[in-house]
């Protein structure tokens, strides 16, 4: 039986006014947590003494019970893992209500920003990726290839490129910019696979003040999680679209991270490291044009030169020649900042 507790706005949220459900068991003290991209609503309170988080969807359908369930399964696969995740109290799978153990208000993010020491936080993480590259993953996730993340690196063709071109969208592009990564991948050995979190940055990396190692990071927002080329992860990590980490800490993680492989191991990983990092980068580049666009999320702007530089500065590696020689030809010049006006993006893609 669920009944409906009227909350207050959160000063922090961009939402209105909700009303939202508080299962029969006992959640109190509901406070509505920031939103993101998805489209989950997130609320902090009480079962009983015990502090927790309320995971809602505001819709129920199938696609989004099929992503509550995975939540469920993967967290408890990263558990056996010895990967921290937030222990699940209660779960009705009719009405796509979860009930979490609260993991604390310190992500990574706000610990880095209050002083926090950057790389103890960044070691930490990236010894959980270390960990999830030798792990037998579950069997029935998706595949990259199925998943929007694969789907919609045609974002750079759509929106990226008519703004810094200004230019109409040209759809044959789209093409041209897949075969050009196809051609890249396919010069390479295979990718590792393995479980992919699909967006490991700091905000989804819960600081555990009390453990130590590995267990100091515990895991949120999994619920994507997939079967995939394992350099995708590290690479979202430490080439973060909104905040820059120092390319000597970059590195260092890096020689750690592939200490154990063999040379040609070792080699591998770090080229698909750079296809999957730079394709990344194109795929966000667009979006956050898109945001702008099409939402009027302007928070986004302020990362593109960011993204940008980042793009920049892969295109020197061998592996990607091709990608260069394609951007040279579309004569793409990263070095070059538009107007990151969001009202001109708007009258742009009218």
């Amino acid at each position: 039986m669920l009944k409906r507790q009227v909350l207050k706005e959160n000063p922090m949220s961009n939402t209105l006014d909700l009303a939202v459900p508080e299962v029969e068991t006992g959640c109190t003290d509901l406070e509505q947590l920031p939103r993101d991209v998805s489209p989950r609503q997130y609320f902090r309170g009480k079962k009983g003494n015990q502090n927790i988080i309320l995971m809602v969807y505001p819709e129920v359908s199938d696609s989004n019970k099929v992503e509550m369930d995975g939540f469920i399964t993967i967290g408890q696969w990263l558990k056996d893992q010895d990967i921290k995740t937030p222990e699940l109290i209660d779960y009705n799978n009719k009405k796509l209500i979860g009930i979490f153990e609260d993991l604390g208000k310190v992500s990574f993010g706000k610990a880095l920003s209050s002083g926090h020491d950057q790389d103890e936080l960044y070691k930490s993480a990236a010894s959980v990726l270390k960990i999830l590259y030798r792990a037998k993953p579950l069997s029935n996730l998706p595949q990259y290839k199925e998943r929007g993340i694969y789907a919609k690196r045609g974002q750079f063709v759509e929106y990226y490129m008519p703004f810094e071109k200004k230019q109409a969208y040209v759809s044959a592009k789209v093409d041209e910019f897949f075969k050009v990564w196809d051609d890249i991948e396919q010069s390479l050995p295979l990718c590792p696979q393995g479980f992919v979190h699909g967006d490991f940055h700091l905000e989804n990396l819960m600081l555990q003040e009390n453990a130590q190692g590995h267990r100091k990071c515990a895991l949120i927002d999994y619920q994507d999680g997939m079967i995939g080329p394992l350099p995708y992860d590290l690479v979202n990590l430490l080439e973060d679209a909104r905040i820059s980490v120092p390319k000597s800490l970059q590195e260092e993680i890096l020689d750690d991270f592939c200490a154990d492989m063999g040379a040609e191991e070792k080699k591998n990983f770090l080229n698909w490291y750079r296809v999957m990092g730079t394709q990344f980068h194109c795929r966000v580049l667009g979006l956050f044009i898109m945001l702008a666009a099409e939402q009027g999320r302007d928070e986004y702007l302020i990362h593109i030169p960011r993204l940008q530089n980042y793009v920049l500065e892969a295109l020197d590696h061998p592996v990607l020649s091709p990608f260069k020689d394609w951007c040279m030809k579309e004569e793409l010049d990263f070095r070059v900042i538009k107007d990151l006006n969001g009202e001109a993006i708007r009258t742009f893609f009218v």
